[in-house]
């Protein structure tokens, strides 16, 4: 199994259409809307007999903690592994290398996950504690979302407390 690092403008046509057909395996409920936020940035894909059978990506988006200023941090995005292969390590090594990116790039990395939190805490990941909001045409409104949140505090001093309100700014599809 090979690992690969690319940036979305050298994604070619036919790994962009091998990345949705493995997001359709994966996701009972991945729309065109999620594929869309999964691309802006960096992936890393994991190919088996040139067939991709992993990916993670992280793109810039800007969250506001607390009162504190906007900031660009890395918001991962679109987490798979093709059914078969999950439970054997692989989107560890894909979630590993894709940190290591973030590391390059961000100094904070956030993403929203249903089940999976205790695949993400075992890399080093922590569960937000303070309560989401969305910035949305209307205003910053509060969305609930919380519960799914996660932060990687590759510089700590950015975000010294969890239990502060975490806001995005608002996308088409899930805010989060």
């Amino acid at each position: 199994m090979d690992l690969h690092r690319l940036e979305s403008a050298d994604l070619d046509g036919g790994t962009r259409t091998a990345l949705r057909a493995l997001w359709d395996r994966a996701f009972d409920d991945f729309t065109d809307d999620d594929a869309d936020h999964a691309y802006g940035g960096v992936h890393v894909l994991a190919r088996d007999g040139g067939q991709v059978v992993a990916h993670a990506s992280a793109v810039p988006r800007r969250l506001r903690f607390g009162t504190g200023p906007w900031r660009t941090v890395g918001y991962v995005e679109a987490v798979a592994t093709d059914p078969p292969l999950q439970g054997r390590g692989v989107g560890r090594r894909v979630m590993v290398a894709l940190q290591e990116e973030i590391a390059a790039r961000w100094p904070v990395a956030m993403l929203s996950t249903g089940s999976a939190t205790g695949f993400y805490e075992r890399l080093g990941w922590e569960r937000w504690r303070g309560t989401s909001f969305t910035a949305t045409t209307e205003g910053v409104v509060p969305d609930g979302e919380e519960e799914g949140l996660m932060v990687l505090r590759l510089d700590a001093s950015v975000v010294p407390d969890l239990t502060v309100d975490v806001t995005c700014e608002d996308r088409p599809g899930d805010a989060w």
